[in-house]
């Protein structure tokens, strides 16, 4: 599936982070702030994640 609308690198590997973990993308809404992002649900409950380019990882903050 490809990702589309992804403004920032740090969006876009959010983006493929949540396909690789099996989000549904129409239940889910992303906010970015840099290279944080705000995940929320339809029940409203978030999760932050953190792209980080030195490693070109994603990780849940805790």
């Amino acid at each position: 599936m490809a990702i589309k609308g992804a403004k920032t690198i740090a969006e876009f590997a959010i983006r493929q982070w949540m396909q690789e973990h099996n989000f549904v993308m129409d239940c889910f809404t992303l906010s970015m702030n840099g290279n944080e992002g705000v995940i929320t649900d339809e029940a409203n409950e978030t999760l932050t994640v953190v792209y980080d380019p030195g490693t070109k990882q994603v990780y849940a903050d805790a």
